[in-house]
């Protein structure tokens, strides 16, 4: 007859399952390398880690966004380079025609003419398949300057904005939050409307004998546009720089965020590869103490 060890079975029984269980945490961990496959094993720590999978999702869209944007922005900044150097040019031709005094002068009115399209060109620019200077009508060719768009102008002239077709919204892109920037550019700009004025008007002007007037009236008009552009290209330069700001911003929240997530949820594996081997000597334990407790006997206490 055995002596009454259902008590002390029971409780090591329990203290044994509770062991297994730790085992198996201890050697799930040692295999992966984190606390738990789901948040239930890191109930503590679910809303925080929960969070920060959220922020850290968020910071990469706007991240993604802000170099998209800032791809953007810098074909901005050298389409308007482009536009410089041959409004540059065309400054050179006419400043030669205007010295001629009123002489004849050949081939300025096809140079303007040239120089008209290269800058509709450059305002038709397109980027990832949008016009860039269309303002929110990205699907519509911004600028045109045939003759049936965009009739000979004479001097003196006055604005004309007969070659826009798009609109006045400039775009601007949410980066952060509370932070919105401004980053687009619209052909319908003074600095365009000048230059592309001044273009018109020598294009068409009489070169025999040469128009001083109308070339003194083209030259501040694009004296203006170039002013008008180099402020673009500044602001453009600007925009650049603040958007590296918020990718790094973003980038930098992203590794401290991910540095708080592996913390809460990852072990250390030489620690979890102690533990496991505790755990087992400790199961083992637990196996030699339940079948020396299951061969207790009666008469091993009467003599």
């Amino acid at each position: 007859m055995r002596v009454s060890t259902s008590a002390m079975q029971q409780s090591l029984i329990t203290q044994m399952r509770n062991v297994q269980t730790q085992l198996n945490t201890a050697s799930g961990q040692s295999t992966t390398g984190i606390k738990s496959t789901n948040y239930a094993g890191v109930a503590d720590q679910a809303y925080v880690l929960t969070s920060l999978s959220a922020e850290i999702s968020q910071a990469s869209s706007y991240a993604d966004l802000a170099e998209n944007i800032q791809g953007r922005v810098d074909v901005y900044y050298d389409s308007l380079n482009s536009m410089t150097e041959v409004l540059t040019e065309m400054l050179t031709d006419i400043s030669a025609a205007q010295s001629s005094g009123t002489g004849s002068v050949i081939g300025l009115n096809e140079s303007a003419r040239s120089v008209l399209d290269t800058m509709a060109t450059l305002l038709n620019t397109q980027y990832e398949g949008r016009y860039l200077y269309a303002g929110s009508a990205t699907d519509t060719l911004p600028v045109k300057v045939d003759s049936t768009s965009y009739g000979a102008i004479t001097s003196p002239s006055s604005a004309d904005y007969s070659y826009y077709s798009g609109n006045s919204d400039v775009a601007s892109a949410h980066v952060a939050d509370g932070m919105n920037v401004e980053y687009g550019i619209t052909a319908d700009m003074d600095a365009f409307e000048n230059a592309l004025r001044a273009l018109n008007i020598v294009a068409n002007v009489s070169t025999d004998p040469i128009d001083t007037d109308v070339l003194a009236e083209a030259t501040d008009l694009i004296n203006s546009a170039l002013d008008g552009i180099g402020e673009q290209q500044t602001r453009m330069s600007s925009v650049h720089t603040e958007l590296e700001s918020i990718i790094d911003m973003h980038t930098d929240f992203q590794l401290t965020a991910e540095g708080m997530v592996s913390d809460l949820s990852e072990v250390d594996i030489a620690e979890a590869m102690v533990r496991l081997d505790t755990l087992s000597v400790q199961l083992e334990a637990s196996y030699s103490a339940v079948a020396k407790v299951a061969d207790l006997s009666l008469f091993d206490y009467l003599h």
